[in-house]
C-alpha cells in the first residue's frame, strides 16, 4: 500500500511538472496603428499645400512613443506616460520651395512598453495635383479635369467640361461655374469606378444659374448621345464646418465634415439641376455639416438612384427644392440638422420593395431623424418646414406597388411641419414616432396637412394631430393633385412668415400654386418624362 501511495504521489508531481512546463505566459497584443480615414500609401501634393492624416494608435501593454520620420530623419516625436490609446494628427505643409518632381518618404512608427512596434509608410509625390486636358468627344471639344483644386477655378459657359474620376476643391479654394454651363461626369463600365465632385471644408462652390440659364450636372452619356441611367456617377458633396451630433469632426465616405461654425459658408447652389447620380450607394447631392450662410435655392435632383438630397448635421436651409424620379429617399436629414425648408416637391414613379431588396425596403420621400443610438443627442435635429408636396409611385387596393412611405419623423427629430400634401404612397402617408407624448403639439407640430389616397394616411403618433381639429390635419383630397400632377394647393389659415424671415407668404397647403408655378418658370426644371416644364 505504501508503494502505491508513493507511486501516486510521483504521478501527481510529474503531472504538475509537465503542466507547468506547458503553460505559456500570457502575451498582450502587439501595438496597432490605424488611419482614421483610408488613405493610399502614395499621395500627390503641390508645394505650399497640406497633407492631413489622423491615426488611431493603441497598445494593450501601454504606449511608449510615436515617431514621424521624413526621408529617414525624425520630424516629430510623442512620448507617452500611461496611455494605452491615443489619436495622432499629422498636419504637414509641403514647403513652398520644394521642387516639383521630388518625393518624400514618411514613416509613422508606434512602439509599446514591450518594445514592439507597428508602422505605416507613406510616399508623397510633389506633383501638380490637378489635370486639365482637351479631348474630342463625339465631335465636341471637351475640357477634361480631375484631381485636387488647390486654387480658385472657373467653369466658363463657352466651354464644355467633363469631370474624370474625382474632382475635389480644397485648400480654401472656390470653384465658380457660369450660368448656362453643363458639367458632364465620366461614366465607367467598371462597377467600382465613379466620378464625383467634392467641395471640402473651408472651400466653396459658386454655382449660380438663372431660370433660363441653369447649371446642369449630368452624365457623359448625354454628351455621347447614349441613354443615361440613374446610377451613372457619384453625385456632389458639400462638406462644411457646422455642427453634427455624430462628433466634432466626422468621417463618412472618406470625407471629413463637422465643426463648431453654425454659420459656415460652402457657397451657392441656385437654379441647378443634378441628373443621373447615385452610383455605388452615393446620392444626388450630399450636404454634410453645411452651414447657414450657404445658399441653396431652386435645386432639382432628377432621376437619381439612391437618396436625392442627403443632409448630415449642419444649419443649411432649402427653398424651392425638388427630387423628381428619386430611387431611394427624397430627402433624409439627421445628425442634428437644424434648418428651414419651404416649397419642396418630391415625386417618384419608382417602387421601393422588400423582395427583391430595393432602396432599403421602405424608402421615404421625407425622412427626419436625430440619432439612432440616443434620441436626445445634442445638437438635436430641429426643423421648420412649410409648403411641401409629396407624391409616391401609386396606391391601389389589392395591387402590390411596393412599400414606399411619404413622411417619417423618428429617432428624436422634431420641429414644425406645416402646409403639407401627401398622396399616392403604397404604405404610410405620414408617420411620427419615437417622441414623448408631451412633445406632440408642443415641440413637434404637424399642421394643415392633407394626406389622402395612401394605404394608411396617418400612422403611429401622427393620428394625434388628425384627431384634434385645431391642427387641420385631414384625409381630404386637394383639387388638381394626382399621381402625375404636383401643381395644386389648398388655402389654410397658416402663413409661414411667422416662422422667420427665411419664409415667404404662402397661406396654403402644397408647394406649387397654379398661379405661381415656380417649376415651370424658365428652362431649369424637368418633368418625370425628362421634358422641360
Amino acid at each position: 500500500m505504501k508503494k502505491l501511495i508513493n507511486i501516486f504521489i510521483l504521478l501527481i508531481g510529474l503531472t504538475c511538472l509537465f503542466s507547468c512546463e506547458r503553460e505559456e505566459p500570457f502575451e498582450l497584443p502587439a501595438p496597432s496603428l490605424v488611419l482614421r480615414t483610408p488613405t493610399a500609401t502614395q499621395i500627390i501634393q503641390e508645394p505650399g499645400n497640406d497633407i492631413y492624416l489622423e491615426f488611431n494608435v493603441q497598445a494593450s501593454s501601454g504606449l511608449n512613443n510615436f515617431l514621424v520620420l521624413r526621408d529617414g530623419e525624425i520630424i516629430d516625436e510623442v512620448n507617452y506616460t500611461s496611455e494605452i490609446s491615443s489619436i495622432y494628427v499629422f498636419d504637414y505643409t509641403v514647403p513652398q520651395n520644394q521642387e516639383i518632381g521630388s518625393t518624400n518618404e514618411f514613416e509613422f512608427i508606434v512602439t509599446d512598453r514591450q518594445e514592439r512596434s507597428a508602422r505605416f509608410d507613406l510616399s508623397v509625390l510633389i506633383r501638380a495635383t490637378f489635370s486639365e486636358v482637351q479631348e474630342l468627344i463625339n465631335g465636341v471639344d471637351v475640357t477634361v479635369i480631375k484631381g485636387k483644386l488647390n486654387n480658385d477655378y472657373k467653369f466658363e459657359k463657352e466651354r464644355t467640361y467633363l469631370i474624370d474620376s474625382i474632382l475635389s476643391v480644397e485648400n480654401g479654394s472656390t470653384l465658380t461655374i457660369d450660368a448656362g454651363s453643363t458639367v458632364y461626369f465620366r461614366t465607367y463600365s467598371n462597377p467600382n469606378e465613379f466620378s464625383q465632385l467634392a467641395i471640402f471644408r473651408d472651400s466653396r462652390i459658386i454655382a449660380e444659374g438663372t431660370k433660363d440659364e441653369p447649371i446642369v450636372f449630368t452624365s457623359d452619356k448625354v454628351l455621347l448621345n447614349q441613354t443615361p441611367e440613374p446610377d451613372d456617377w457619384g453625385g456632389i458633396y458639400l462638406l462644411g464646418n457646422a455642427p453634427s451630433n455624430a462628433g466634432g469632426t466626422v468621417i463618412v465616405d472618406g470625407y471629413r465634415y463637422g465643426g463648431n461654425r453654425p454659420n459656415d459658408n460652402s457657397g451657392v447652389l441656385k437654379y441647378v439641376r443634378v441628373e443621373f447620380a447615385g452610383k455605388l450607394g452615393f446620392h444626388g447631392v450630399h450636404f454634410f455639416g453645411v452651414g447657414s450662410q450657404t445658399i441653396v435655392q431652386n435645386l432639382q435632383v432628377f432621376r437619381n438612384e439612391n437618396i436625392a438630397v442627403r443632409v448630415r448635421g449642419g444649419r443649411v436651409s432649402f427653398k424651392y427644392l425638388a427630387g423628381i424620379g428619386h430611387g431611394g429617399y427624397g430627402i433624409w436629414c439627421d445628425e442634428g440638422w437644424q434648418g428651414n425648408g419651404q416649397f419642396w416637391v418630391f415625386q417618384t414613379d419608382r417602387q421601393a420593395t422588400l423582395v427583391p431588396v430595393n432602396f432599403w425596403n421602405i424608402a421615404r420621400s421625407l425622412e427626419m431623424r436625430n440619432n439612432d443610438g440616443f434620441f436626445e443627442t445634442q445638437p438635436r435635429t430641429t426643423f421648420r418646414i412649410s409648403n411641401v408636396t409629396l407624391i409616391g409611385n401609386g396606391f391601389q387596393d389589392g395591387v402590390s406597388n411596393g412599400t414606399r412611405r411619404g413622411v417619417r419623423i423618428r429617432t428624436g427629430a422634431r420641429g414644425i411641419l406645416q402646409n403639407l400634401i401627401v398622396t399616392e404612397f403604397p404604405d404610410d402617408g405620414v408617420r411620427i414616432e419615437d417622441l414623448p407624448l408631451a412633445d406632440l403639439g408642443q415641440n413637434m407640430i404637424l399642421g394643415n396637412t392633407f394626406s389622402f389616397s395612401n394605404r394608411r394616411n396617418f400612422e403611429q403618433d401622427a393620428p394625434v394631430f388628425a384627431q384634434d381639429p385645431s391642427f387641420n390635419v385631414t384625409e381630404n383630397e386637394v383639387e388638381g393633385i394626382s399621381l402625375s400632377n404636383f401643381v395644386g394647393i389648398e388655402p389654410t389659415s397658416f402663413n409661414p412668415t411667422g416662422l422667420g424671415s427665411f419664409f415667404d407668404a404662402a397661406p396654403f397647403a402644397g408647394a406649387v400654386s397654379p398661379e405661381n408655378d415656380w417649376t415651370a418658370d424658365g428652362e431649369w426644371f424637368k418633368n418625370l418624362d425628362g421634358s422641360i416644364r
